[in-house]
């Protein structure tokens, strides 16, 4: 019955093909898929301004917050291969609705959360498998559903309602922080998941009939998570450890693997992720001639569109998440902004995507513009707009409206990078057949999120490895500290586990209660002011470096455009 059913699908969604516009059946599931689109990446941002309060409120400190937006984008990434394969083989629809009823629970979780344990078990962990299981599907009951330009315009939509709700979580999460608590933006995510879930039973659309005559290929599955895993870690200890040299002994079960000065674990752990990933690689090969069902057939990526589409992605995700995780930073430790200001910075973000995601959803279904294009200009605007921010880590003003209004050109152009960026999916998902737009899904889909988690470990790293380095030479060259002040200042440094930007008042008070206090107080304060700039600076334009790696990315997708099928 259950094939029967599909093949009646199959038929229905064949006879739509041409279609040129959504119908009120891809209308009635656009919709809810859109808002849980929105809900999810407003989900993932709007920790950035809220970063002050959680600290406080969890009793643990930036660094801490840091780990837990990064590990929620290691599971997404860890299991969304895991997550698209079973959609496939028990049906999208289902799959989804699985999905954001854990969700639910890890918002639950999250809004009662009383420390950063119950923190990462229900947003990093509860929550990003629920991502893991629904993005998959979101992206599946799109494609199958649409085709030609009504597929590009329903991708452009559901992609605009994502990057809306990654602009718009720092000015919605700061006005809920500012006025109520963080946590009620998780009470109201579970209620929005929860009408979501209903407006999705009643739509009918059409899906493809699940497989599942197969055995699960459990060691693909295992294999993906853990690379994928160990990449992310690496990066999220650097911020700690060092990007290539240890600046402490790596413990294991106080055992220590790799002394101080030696290599850095997080070159060895990216190592090992590399390597797991190849055998991953591998083993579905090996999987697929024998004729086994694999957890994603890995043969997609020799299509040279979908292999580039999905590189480029990744660093659209990756490039803007570093970028606008570093703002709120400077705002909150330089001016002492609260959560409110931070997201009113941020607005003009959201003003850009909307204006960029509009035209080139318009521009590509209309024939006036190609994938390529729009790719390659949305790294072009990225690049620009971290240029322009980066500049304005040294504060030339104190005064928040002002400090806003000289942001705002730098925020709005990498809003019309993320804009643009909205149409990938679109490219990357109309070129399989049907029988691997799970494999395509899961690939790409992983890819992006790890770039999202390595977006904000990476960030972290940058400005960690580089405010420890300025704060060591400004000590160096103080003529204020004594010889033996300056030796406790750098010892504290290395001594010091979490490493991070903090703010002058901090720094003041953190001094007065160690009984330092007058001239060498002062030059203290002083030397984090310059060291917070410098290091903001150097990972503002790391990310600038990244932005120009991924234009020359999509300087290898093919010039021609992609009608609702293979490019021409």
């Amino acid at each position: 019955m259950r094939r029967l059913t599909g093949a009646r699908r199959a038929g229905g969604r064949a006879g739509d093909a041409g279609a040129a516009g959504p119908g009120s059946g891809d209308r009635a599931l656009l919709v809810p898929l859109a808002l849980q689109n929105f809900l999810m990446t407003y989900n993932a941002t709007a920790m950035n301004v809220a970063l002050s309060a959680v600290v406080r409120d969890l009793h643990t400190s930036l660094t801490g917050v840091q780990s837990a937006i990064s590990l929620y984008g290691l599971v997404v990434a860890a299991f969304l291969i895991t997550g698209s394969k079973l959609g496939a083989r028990h049906g999208y629809r289902r799959t989804f609705v699985l999905g954001a009823e854990i969700f639910v629970l890890g918002t639950l979780v999250t809004a009662v959360a009383p420390s950063l344990v119950f923190l990462l078990v229900g947003w990093s962990l509860l929550q990003g498998v629920g991502v893991a299981l629904m993005i998959p599907a979101v992206l599946s009951l799109l494609t199958h559903a649409s085709s030609g330009a009504s597929r590009t315009k329903a991708f452009s939509a559901v992609g605009t309602a994502g990057g809306m709700g990654a602009a718009a979580g720092p000015i919605l999460s700061g006005v809920i922080t500012s006025y109520a608590s963080w946590r009620v933006s998780f009470i109201l995510g579970a209620v929005i998941t929860g009408t979501v879930v209903l407006l999705l039973r009643r739509a009918r659309a059409p899906e493809p009939p699940p497989v599942c005559d197969r055995r699960f290929d459990v060691p693909g599955a295992v294999l993906s998570a853990v690379g994928c895993g160990l990449l992310v870690i690496a990066t999220l200890l650097a911020g700690r450890y060092g990007l290539f040299e240890a600046r402490q002994d790596f413990e294991v079960l106080g055992r220590t693997l790799l002394p101080r000065g030696g290599l850095s674990p997080v070159v060895v752990l990216a190592g090992l992720g590399l390597l797991v990933l190849v055998a991953f690689a591998g083993w579905e090969l090996r999987v697929v001639r024998r004729g086994k069902d694999p957890v994603v057939r890995v043969s997609v990526l020799r299509d040279r569109t979908i292999r580039t589409g999905s590189a480029a992605q990744a660093m659209q995700f990756l490039v803007p998440v570093g970028a606008l995780f570093l703002v709120p930073v400077f705002l909150q430790t330089t001016l002492g902004l609260d959560a409110l200001w931070s997201g009113l910075v941020l607005l003009p973000t959201a003003g850009g995507l909307l204006v960029a995601a509009s035209l080139a959803a318009k521009a590509i279904a209309g024939g006036r513009m190609r994938h390529r294009t729009a790719q390659m200009w949305s790294f072009l605007c990225m690049l620009a707009g971290c240029l322009v921010i980066g500049a304005l880590f040294v504060p030339r003003e104190q005064n928040a409206l002002v400090i806003g209004l000289a942001f705002a050109p730098g925020l709005f152009l990498i809003g019309l990078g993320q804009g643009l960026a909205t149409t990938t999916a679109d490219l990357i998902q109309s070129v399989p057949p049907e029988r691997e737009v799970s494999d395509v899904t899961g690939l790409s889909r992983s890819g992006s999120y790890l770039g999202s988690s390595l977006g904000v470990a990476l960030a972290g790293a940058f400005l960690t490895t580089a405010l420890v380095h300025s704060f060591e030479a400004e000590t160096e060259k103080s003529s204020v500290l004594t010889a033996r002040q300056k030796q406790l200042v750098v010892k504290t440094l290395e001594e010091q586990v979490h490493v991070t930007a903090a703010s002058d008042s901090k720094v003041r008070a953190k001094l007065r209660s160690q009984g330092v206090t007058g001239d060498a107080a002062d030059e203290i304060v002083r030397i984090n002011v310059r060291a917070r700039e410098q290091a903001l600076t150097f990972a503002v334009a790391g990310m600038a470096v990244l932005a120009v790696g991924g234009h020359l990315v999509t300087r290898r997708l093919p010039r021609v455009r992609a009608r609702g099928g293979r490019p021409e």
